[in-house]
């Protein structure tokens, strides 16, 4: 097995997403440490109509569309119980779901941080990746509008802006969201002046999850935010896409290296996170200790947080 981890080379991996990776450790709690988050203030720009939700337990939400994204991941956008509420909830928070299975009796949790902005009006949207045998996923994909599912907030990294001056993020498939979320939240925030640094592994060209909308904030925030996409198996002849794995050379390239104010974001499967950045300790309850590629490269415990 340590042989094994050894060799273990941090392909763009798109089997497993990080709904996956990190919906293994809370279903069992219902402590409020682990389901409460504090809403973010709303942009300044905000109608005054706004309802922020007032996140008591699990509320009832009915699905309003599915969109079919690629071979395996839909876009679920769930109404809100009014036009003009709001999640506000605040970065990185996910939205826990609860179901119990048909002819079962043990609930089933499922964290899914949302891809919409906290402030959009009357829905929240998700990119809910679907895995065989996946209890949640396969409920979720089996939604048809009318349809509804029970949502509880979860948050999962406390962020203030400006805490820190840059910020790398390492995602891997499904992971994506929860950086997506964060990074939009950052850069719309005309307050806030971290610079971003993103590394966004998959398998495939299609597996790439939110592309065009890195690319417009890329495009939009000079300076301010790069990101780097990379597959284990390229279709296109362009240079927009890399192929390779997550390595030290790689990381280089889009980061100057262990410096004060900075913090890393590492958002994936299992094996991808221990790879990089060590596994999570107690089946994933706790950050466990550091290891992988970020050992090696000089970071500590404090400059960085696993998903």
């Amino acid at each position: 097995m340590a042989a094994l981890r050894t060799s273990f080379k941090v392909a763009a991996v798109g089997a497993v997403g990080a709904s996956a990776a990190y919906s293994g450790y809370h279903y069992y709690s219902t402590t409020n440490v682990y389901f409460t988050a504090h809403a973010e203030s709303l942009p300044s720009d905000s109608q005054a109509a706004l309802k922020k939700m007032e996140w008591k337990g699990f509320t009832e939400m009915r699905l309003q569309s599915a969109e079919q994204v690629n071979h395996n991941v839909k876009k679920l956008t769930f109404a809100l119980p009014t036009e003009d509420s709001v999640t506000g909830i605040s970065p990185i928070t996910s939205l826990l779901t609860r179901h119990t299975p048909e002819g079962g009796f043990i609930p089933v949790f499922r964290p899914y941080t949302p891809i919409s902005d906290n402030d959009e009006r009357g829905t929240v949207t998700f990119m809910v990746k679907h895995y065989e045998g996946g209890k949640g996923s396969t409920k979720m994909h089996s939604l048809k509008p009318g349809d509804s599912m029970l949502f509880k907030t979860l948050q999962e990294f406390d962020y203030k802006p400006n805490q820190h001056q840059s910020m790398l993020f390492i995602a891997g498939g499904s992971g994506i969201t929860p950086i997506y979320q964060l990074t939009r939240a950052i850069l719309r925030n005309p307050d806030d002046k971290t610079k971003i640094s993103l590394i966004y592994a998959n398998n495939t060209e299609d597996d790439i999850l939110l592309r065009k909308e890195f690319e417009d904030l890329e495009a939009k925030h000079p300076g301010r935010f790069q990101k780097v996409f990379t597959v284990s198996k390229k279709t296109s002849l362009g240079d927009e896409v890399q192929t390779g794995y997550v390595d030290k050379e790689m990381i280089s390239k889009v980061w100057p290296g262990k410096a004060a104010g900075q913090k890393v974001l590492v958002s994936g499967p299992p094996p991808m996170t221990e790879a990089i950045a060590g596994a999570k300790g107690m089946a994933g309850w706790t950050q466990g200790s550091v290891g992988g590629i970020l050992k090696e490269l000089g970071y500590t415990k404090e400059d960085i947080h696993k998903f």
